[in-house]
């Protein structure tokens, strides 16, 4: 019962192929109201035609019809120059690889980071309008790995709050909350 029913949905789907398909493929053209005057068929080179073929081992017996398609298999396309500039993009940072630990913060926040060349460091926590609360670091820095801890009991209510890590003109926000 079920092969019946999917033989003849294949039959309807190919002959709904066979109708709008093959004469788009045969090159024949549809007459409008204003192509009146034209009323011949136009024959289109043997490389437009379309070719189907099933490679499938269990294809089903109802394309057994002698049509052939050849399908072009989907290829992705990777981007090598994109990856390698994202790699270069990297190395042309200030700053870097900003770590903010233990979050939420009870007593001490510890900050690491990588500058990457020498430059004026500013480390800031704002509360969540955007207002400055304290400036916790501003000063040059020499390129490399830095590791900072901070004491904020006296200085912070429990909630949230942002630090602003800046670097040069760049700037990395992290969000902290603290108990």
């Amino acid at each position: 019962m079920k092969i019946d029913w999917m033989k003849k949905f294949y039959s309807l789907l190919l002959l709904v192929f066979i109708i709008n398909g093959a004469g788009n493929a045969a090159g024949t053209q549809e007459l409008r109201p204003s192509d009146t005057t034209k009323s011949q068929k136009t024959e289109t080179s043997p490389e437009k035609k379309a070719k189907v073929t099933d490679t499938r081992k269990n294809k089903p017996g109802i394309l057994n019809t002698g049509i052939s398609i050849s399908l072009k298999p989907f290829k992705p396309v990777i981007f090598k120059k994109a990856a390698e500039d994202k790699l270069f993009q990297d190395e042309d940072k200030v700053l870097s690889n900003v770590k903010v630990y233990p979050n939420p913060v009870q007593d001490e926040l510890n900050l690491s980071y990588c500058v990457n060349k020498d430059s004026n460091v500013t480390i800031q926590i704002m509360d969540v309008l955007g207002n400055e609360i304290a400036t916790l670091l501003s000063q040059k820095l020499t390129a490399g790995e830095q590791l900072n801890t901070f004491n904020i009991t006296s200085r912070l209510n429990s909630g949230f709050y942002f630090l602003r890590v800046t670097a040069g003109n760049e700037t990395v926000v992290k969000r902290i909350s603290v108990l």
